[in-house]
């Protein structure tokens, strides 16, 4: 499979704005490294035909660190977090998809191998508790109480395969966010992970990140 990887970094990452001051989102620091630097060197493993960052928003400070072999694209206007993706290359066929602040032991082989080869979305199993006593009702009457019950839900966590067919039919240069292209795409494969993930979007889950890479 010929193979290209696109990482999504447009974004101010304002949440981050305490760590990174004026740096965009992708050079936030992550153990000796960045973001960035972290996913560049996670998806080298996979020998990619090409890769490919998405920047926006102080895409010049990203231009400045990238390696020559990476490829910068920059949205001329803001697209959302899927709408950049018409800009991608026609070739490679098969595109490797991650948000920037994806940090995660996710078996990217397997992913690929799992790929059906239209649109696979990565999901993550959660346990949320909902601190209330949960009660239902019928004809205005209490039938029922559970006391703090746990939700078992899924959750997506950034990270994509799709083929540059499938997104040829959705985006065409207008703004689109990445549950519209889901939705748009569905039914959309699942691949589940079920190992450690960490959506390093906040202070306070970007040092959980670091904290966890460094016990590794």
């Amino acid at each position: 499979m010929s193979l290209g990887i696109v990482l999504i970094a447009g974004g101010a990452g304002t949440r981050l704005r305490s760590v990174t001051g004026a740096l965009p989102k992708a050079l936030a620091p992550l153990g000796s490294g960045t973001l960035l630097s972290h996913l560049l060197e996670r998806v080298a493993e996979l020998s990619p035909e090409r890769v490919v960052v998405l920047g926006g928003h102080q895409a010049q400070a990203i231009r400045a660190v990238l390696p020559l072999d990476v490829e910068l694209l920059v949205e001329g206007a803001p697209l959302g977090t899927a709408g950049g993706l018409h800009q991608l290359p026609h070739e490679p066929e098969t595109w490797l998809s991650l948000n920037i602040d994806h940090v995660s032991d996710l078996d990217l082989s397997a992913l690929l191998a799992a790929h059906d080869g239209r649109a696979t979305a990565v999901v993550h199993p959660v346990a949320h508790e909902i601190p209330h006593g949960v009660v239902q009702l019928k004809n205005g009457m209490l039938t029922s109480w559970s006391e703090r019950p746990v939700q078992h839900i899924h959750v997506t966590v950034g990270a994509y395969v799709f083929s540059r067919v499938a997104l040829a039919e959705h985006l065409h240069g207008q703004p689109m966010d990445m549950p519209g292209l889901l939705r748009a795409l569905a039914p959309v494969q699942s691949f589940e992970h079920r190992g450690t993930w960490f959506d390093a979007g906040t202070p306070q889950r970007l040092l959980a990140a670091e904290t966890w890479l460094q016990s590794r």
